[in-house]
């Protein structure tokens, strides 16, 4: 039986949560979840996810910086969302972070898992 990729979805809302939970694992991802930025440190780092998706207003952490403490740790691709910020922002809240996608709340699912299966080479 083939390995399933695990994916690490942060989001302080947990219907965000929920719904990229089942929506992504009816896809046939294994998916673990945060609630805030402490938890996903510590989730990234226990469980070494295939990938990350996290918002970028959290609770206890930024997103920006969750995603700086990942990137400085391990090589794990990360999707970045947010409800507050654009698409044409997001360079300048990220300033040095590299992140592999990047979606404007509410979510186009099919584009999230269209990018999910690029960035994981399905």
């Amino acid at each position: 039986m083939d390995k399933r990729n695990v994916i690490l979805v942060v989001d302080d809302e947990e219907g965000v949560r929920e719904l990229l939970r089942e929506f992504l694992g009816k896809n046939g991802y294994e998916v673990l979840t945060a609630g805030d930025g402490e938890q996903a440190l510590r989730l990234a780092g226990e469980k070494n996810p295939d990938l990350i998706i996290t918002d970028l207003l959290l609770p206890k952490e930024h997103g920006v910086d969750v995603m700086q403490a990942i990137k400085d740790k391990h090589l794990l691709p990360i999707i970045a969302m947010s409800g507050i910020y654009k698409k044409d922002e997001i360079r300048e809240q990220l300033g040095d972070v590299y992140i592999e996608g990047f979606f404007e709340k509410p979510l186009d699912l099919e584009q999230v898992l269209a990018s999910v299966r690029t960035i994981l080479n399905e």
